[in-house]
C-alpha cells in the first residue's frame, strides 16, 4: 500500500511503576507513569531501624503504594535505589548506613510484583535522567550523588558502567588532601559538614550559626545546615561552598578521565544551588584541560532516586506486552 509502513508505531506504556529510594534515615516511594510523573508519593522515617526492620518496612511501603490502584495489573515493576554502590561480588550494599547490613537478595522478593530491580541512589537518580530528565540524548554522563554518602554513576556511550563488581564511582574515597589523609567523604560528606558547623557554634558563639538561635543541647543536621546557607548564613554558606570546592577538585579528575558531556550534581546538597556548584564548577575549570571543559556542561540533577528507581523497573521490564 502506497504511504504505509511495515512496521506499526508502538502504543504508549500505560503502565504504572513503583520506585523506593532507600535513605539512611527514610524511605520515599512514588508511583509513576512510564514517562516518570509523579502520581502519589509517601515518605516514612527510619531512624532506629534495625536492618530487619528496615526490609519490612520497604515491604510495607511497597504494598501501600500497590493498594493506591484498584487493578495490581496496572503495575509494570518496582524499583529500589540504595545508598552507595552495590557490590556484586558480596550481594551487599557498600554503605556507611544500616543498609550494609542487609543482603541484597532480602531485598528482592516482591510479591505480586514479582523481583524489585535493585540500583544504587546515584545510578538510579542517572537513569531517571537519561530517560526523562537533562541527560536525554547524552550518551557519556556522570552523576554526583552528595549528601551523607558521595558516590557517582557513570554511563559511557551510552550504558551503565559499573565496574568488575558492580562498586565504580565509589569517589568518596578519593583523597582531596595533600598527604593523602583527608577522603572526599569527610571533606563533602553531610556527617563532616555537620561537625564542622557544630565545632564553629560550640567554640564561638558570635558566629552566624550561634546568632540563628540554635540551642547547643540541640543536634542539628543537614537540613538546618542547608536551611540556613538558603537563608543568607555567613558561615552556613562559607561550609557549603568549601565542600563545592572539594567536590570539584573530585570531579575535574572524573572530566579529564572520562571526557564526559555532561556532570550532574544531585543528592541533599544540591539544593544548596549556586552556593555549591559555582565553587565546583570554579575548581573544575581550573583543573581540567581546556578542550576537556569545552564541551562538559554541569548541571543540578531533576529527578530524584525515587522516580529513578522506577524508571530501573521500566527498562529492567521492557516494552509492555503485546495486545
Amino acid at each position: 500500500m502506497k504511504g504505509g509502513s511495515d512496521t506499526m508505531a508502538s502504543a504508549p506504556d500505560e503502565r504504572l511503576f513503583i520506585g523506593v529510594e532507600c535513605a539512611a534515615t527514610f524511605l520515599r516511594g512514588v508511583v509513576c507513569e512510564a514517562g516518570g510523573e509523579v502520581v502519589t508519593q509517601r515518605q516514612r522515617p527510619l531512624a532506629g531501624h534495625a536492618p530487619t526492620e528496615a526490609v519490612a518496612a520497604v515491604r510495607a511501603l511497597i504494598a501501600e503504594l500497590l493498594a493506591t490502584e484498584s487493578d495490581a495489573a496496572m503495575f509494570g515493576g518496582v524499583g529500589l535505589a540504595l545508598p552507595g554502590s552495590l557490590n556484586r561480588a558480596t550481594d551487599r550494599c557498600e554503605s556507611s548506613s544500616l543498609w550494609s547490613a542487609v543482603a541484597l537478595d532480602e531485598l528482592r522478593p516482591c510479591g505480586l510484583l514479582g523481583t524489585a530491580h535493585l540500583a544504587s541512589r546515584a545510578a538510579a537518580a542517572l537513569i531517571g535522567e537519561r530517560a526523562c530528565g537533562v541527560a536525554r540524548g547524552c550518551r557519556t554522563v556522570v552523576y554526583v550523588e552528595t549528601g551523607h554518602e558521595i558516590s557517582a554513576a557513570i554511563l559511557q556511550d551510552g550504558r551503565l558502567w559499573t565496574g568488575a563488581t558492580g562498586i565504580a564511582g565509589m569517589i568518596g574515597y578519593d583523597s582531596v588532601d595533600v598527604d593523602g589523609d583527608i577522603t572526599l567523604q569527610e571533606r563533602v560528606g553531610g556527617d563532616g559538614l555537620i561537625r564542622r558547623a557544630k565545632d564553629r557554634m560550640y567554640r564561638d558563639r558570635t558566629s552566624s550559626l550561634s546568632r540563628r538561635g540554635i540551642p547547643r543541647d540541640r543536634d542539628i543536621g543537614l537540613e538546618d545546615l542547608l536551611n540556613m546557607a538558603r537563608l543568607g548564613d555567613e558561615l552556613a554558606q562559607v561550609i557549603i561552598a568549601r565542600a563545592g570546592a572539594h567536590l570539584g577538585v573530585a570531579i575535574a579528575r572524573l572530566v579529564n578521565l572520562l571526557n564526559p558531556e555532561l556532570i550532574i550534581i544531585g543528592g541533599e546538597l544540591a539544593s544548596a544551588g549556586s552556593v555549591l556548584l559555582d565553587p565546583a564548577r570554579e575548581e573544575v575549570e581550573r583543573r581540567t584541560a581546556p578542550s576537556a571543559f569545552a564541551v562538559c556542561r554541569m548541571l543540578p540533577a531533576t529527578i530524584g532516586p525515587a522516580v529513578g528507581a522506577a524508571q530501573v523497573a521500566r527498562q529492567s521490564v521492557g516494552a509492555p506486552p503485546a495486545a
